[in-house]
């Protein structure tokens, strides 16, 4: 997941040298832009075409999917056991000098046990300022895309990852489905999606938990995403059922692409007045060499 967000200098010190995940501050999303809670720094969801390399090192978000067990399009097989990539310290010990070697500041996880201990992991991420966006679901308790449901088991699976993760000061929010919708018959399906996040943002303020956690939606790269995105934002002025960000997973930059070809210009000129940010949510540059 490469997330394509620009970050303001003052907002990149805003965050370094974080201690631990108590320290490190927090992402507000505010209109179309995130920034730090400790400073206001803003971070902008656009692309700065004309930056030099040293500037996107040191200034943009960049992410991994950071999961076990999962395919490209953050999809699993529903009898596989999942692996929480948050509760083991030994993994993520070995793991993070390898994301800060790519400048990796945030990271993408699908599935995590909520029973689970995240401390350590929360922790080393933290001191190594790196943030978590986390879907809420998991490969057997998840919206399906054929025959959705919004029902009990699925609240309470999405509240106990909420639960599970609200305490640390470097999870910037969740997602409430992953390319729920991926063909044209399945878009009744966003229904139930949307009325995940309304009750998901419930919760967290009916618990008291951090007002900056967001909830959001991946979606996949298909024809009805423009329909879609419209009509997870369709209520900019209701706080309570519209989502907080938007996630794209795109891999149309493939062999000898381009910004035009890849269609990336259409998509930056869609988004260019979406009311919440928007950021890749999956992405994979498979350049020719």
């Amino acid at each position: 997941m490469k997330l394509s967000s620009v970050l303001g200098a003052a907002a990149l010190s805003g965050a370094a040298y974080a201690a631990s995940y108590d320290d490190i501050p927090a992402i507000e999303a505010y209109g179309q832009h995130f920034f730090y809670s400790n400073n206001g720094s803003q971070l902008y969801a656009i692309l700065a075409a004309f930056a030099s390399f040293a500037f996107l090192i040191t200034h943009y978000l960049k992410g991994v999917a950071y999961q076990e067990n999962y395919s490209p399009n953050g999809s699993a097989n529903a009898n596989v056991q999942y692996t929480d990539p948050l509760a083991d310290k030994s993994k993520c010990s070995r793991d993070i000098p390898y994301m800060k070697q790519i400048f990796t500041n945030v990271i993408r996880v699908y599935a995590i046990d909520p029973t689970a201990d995240h401390d350590d992991c929360m922790e080393l991420f933290a001191a190594n300022d790196i943030y978590v966006v986390a879907d809420l679901s998991e490969p057997s308790t998840s919206i399906n895309s054929n025959d959705p449901e919004w029902n009990l088991p699925l609240y309470e699976r999405y509240a106990s990852v909420v639960d599970a993760l609200q305490k640390y000061n470097n999870v910037i929010g969740f997602f409430a489905g992953n390319e729920v919708v991926q063909a044209a018959n399945q878009t009744e399906a966003s229904a139930f999606v949307k009325a995940a996040v309304r009750d998901t943002k419930a919760y967290i303020k009916t618990q008291g938990y951090r007002e900056s956690l967001g909830v959001g939606y991946a979606t996949a790269d298909v024809p009805s995403r423009d329909e879609l995105a419209h009509y997870f934002a369709c209520q900019p002025d209701d706080d309570d059922t519209q989502i907080d960000f938007w996630g794209y997973n795109v891999y149309s930059w493939c062999g000898y692409s381009n910004y035009v070809d890849s269609s990336y210009g259409e998509r930056v000129e869609f988004f260019s007045d979406y009311p919440v940010p928007v950021f890749f949510a999956e992405s994979r540059f498979c350049m020719a060499t």
